[in-house]
């Protein structure tokens, strides 16, 4: 009894002292938090490819890992490079004349103190509050480029973590599984549920606000909006907003459309994107993205409040993630305890999964 007292009191203090040993390196390094972040939603995005060709097609690891993160930069970076090619110069004018947006601006002034039933509400907005606005806005633009040269530092920080991370695949998951306290069935549901999670919001955040995107400047341009690629763009970055989402963005260009006077064309453009540039969310994230993980709306709206303000970016997939652990543990009890199986033994296999390096081509099915 003495000698198993011993061994778990080892055990407890070596656990904590690892955990505290993470939280101090976490601390130290967080500017390199969102990088390796990263760099493990694209192992994750990225693994099965890259077991594919190692295993199954005999490639060398070092040259399927340097395909699959030049794939990376190609489908990454390049639409990035051009979207900021597309709204770094519209920023920098907008910079170089402040002045330029409160004149294009003022007909939104007007149109708020004449119009009757906005005034029932007793609505106030003047030159002088929008000077303002726009004041606050600009003021958060160089910290939105800061954000942008921070976002590529983070990319390359991922793209060399995940290089690692590849090369040594197997025994780097083998290691993981080994260490998580549960039976085999529970380590298998635990697994594929988190896989499930990084999957569905890495997937996920790309995807809609591609989508959103398009469907907002075929939008626009239908409806007459001025520079409807330049919207467009902002509409699709906006998705990401917590609970408000394009909103941001197409809400005051409609009410841009109807106080310069074309009120027919802001109220078709409100309600175009309100069935469209607003349904689409819903659409996918009911369809596709709920194949991939059933998260419910509220753990991913709150999710990603909370994991922008502690991961950055990549808060958008880990938030989720974050508070969708309570559900995740809960269910792993209840499978320790022999009370539930979520899933299939077929169901929750995983190329996570291995105990033998030579069973490959089982572990991928």
């Amino acid at each position: 009894m003495d000698k198993l007292f011993k061994e778990t009191t080892v055990l407890r203090a070596l656990v904590l002292f690892s955990i505290f040993l993470v939280l101090v390196i976490a601390f130290q390094l967080s500017y390199f938090v969102t990088g390796f972040l990263g760099a493990v939603t694209l192992y994750v995005v990225t693994r099965n490819f890259y077991h594919r060709l190692v295993e199954r097609n005999r490639w060398n690891k070092n040259l399927a890992t340097i395909l699959i993160i030049l794939s990376i930069i190609v489908c990454f970076g390049i639409p990035i490079w051009i979207v900021l090619e597309i709204l770094i110069p519209q920023i920098n004018d907008a910079l170089k004349d402040p002045q330029k947006i409160i004149e294009r601006f003022q007909p939104i002034v007007r149109y708020l103190q004449n119009h009757e039933f906005i005034q029932r509400f007793d609505i106030e907005f003047t030159s002088h509050d929008l000077l303002n606005v726009v004041n606050r806005i600009i003021s958060y633009i160089p910290s939105t480029l800061n954000w942008v040269g921070q976002f590529f530092a983070n990319i390359l920080v991922a793209l060399f973590i995940l290089y690692f991370m590849l090369m040594g695949s197997r025994s780097m998951e083998r290691s993981l599984k080994e260490m998580l306290p549960f039976s085999e069935k529970s380590k298998r549901y635990f697994i594929k549920e988190n896989l499930d999670l990084i999957r569905s919001n890495a997937y996920g955040v790309p995807i809609m606000a591609v989508s959103q995107g398009i469907i907002a400047i075929i939008g626009y341009s239908i409806f007459g909006v001025e520079q409807a690629v330049f919207w467009g763009l902002m509409t699709g970055l906006a998705s990401i907003v917590p609970v408000v989402g394009t909103m941001v963005v197409w809400v005051p260009l409609c009410i841009y459309q109807m106080a310069t006077g074309d009120v027919n064309s802001g109220l078709l453009l409100s309600l175009y994107c309100l069935i469209f540039v607003g349904g689409i969310d819903n659409v996918l994230r009911f369809t596709l993205l709920k194949k991939m993980a059933d998260i419910h709306p509220l753990i991913t709206v709150f999710g990603v409040i909370l994991g922008l303000q502690l991961f950055g970016a990549m808060g958008l997939v880990f938030g989720p993630l974050l508070l969708s652990l309570p559900r995740i543990l809960y269910a792993v009890y209840k499978i320790e305890k022999r009370q539930y199986l979520p899933l299939t033994t077929e169901e929750t296999e995983e190329a996570f999964l291995v105990t033998d390096e030579n069973i490959t081509e089982n572990v991928e099915k």
